[in-house]
């Protein structure tokens, strides 16, 4: 039968009789505290781990990178629409343009030209996918993301200008010359925001 425990016997054998099998004896020590030894071999104590120091601490994320990586989000959702938005709003000018169609004809046309819409709105959110991407690795503070959105910001400030062009000898060109000059100062913007000196201080 198991002897019930007294709480007033001495510590050593409190703990002895917690660890039958006496595999690692505690000697009870001043103050409170205790040594392990394993069996016959030397006693041995913890030493303490060091503080971690403050320089030695990632330092905290700066709002200019936040909001550069949100800028860069941002701006990528938007020029996902632009292709879309132009061919949809100038239908008429794409499908009929100069010419008399048949009701068969325009309807036919106006199919084709939803389907090539879908088409273009899908392969801008794949071009959209490593801006997304990488301002996520962005908030991280790793250098090589931040140099492949310059990179990226150049190609999608070239892109932009390029459907602005093509958008202007349509017949509504507004909503798609406003898109892309708001995706254009975006870019910009987060090209600033990520290149700012509290941004250069927390990129490695």
């Amino acid at each position: 039968m198991t002897q019930p425990h007294d709480p007033w016997a001495n510590p050593g054998d409190d703990v002895q009789w917690q660890n039958p099998a006496g595999a690692y004896p505690v000697t009870p020590q001043p103050g409170g505290q205790y040594q392990v030894s394993h069996v016959g071999q030397e006693s041995f104590s913890m030493a303490p781990l060091p503080p971690v120091q403050p320089y030695e601490m990632a330092p905290p994320r700066p709002a200019t990178i936040t909001a550069a990586a949100w800028t860069w989000i941002a701006g990528a959702v938007l020029s996902v629409a632009v292709l879309p938005v132009m061919l949809l709003t100038n239908a008429d000018f794409f499908v009929n343009g100069d010419r008399v169609l048949s009701e068969e004809d325009r309807e036919a046309g106006e199919l084709g030209l939803r389907v090539m819409a879908a088409l273009f709105g899908f392969a801008m959110l794949v071009a959209a996918a490593p801006y997304v991407a990488f301002a996520i690795v962005l908030r991280n503070g790793q250098n090589w993301a931040r140099i492949l959105l310059s990179i990226l910001a150049v190609l999608g400030v070239l892109s932009m200008m390029a459907i602005t062009f093509i958008a202007v000898g349509g017949e509504v060109w507004q909503p798609t010359v406003t898109m892309t000059i708001v995706t254009m100062g975006l870019t910009v913007a987060a090209l600033v925001l990520q290149f700012l000196p509290a941004s250069n201080r927390y990129v490695r």
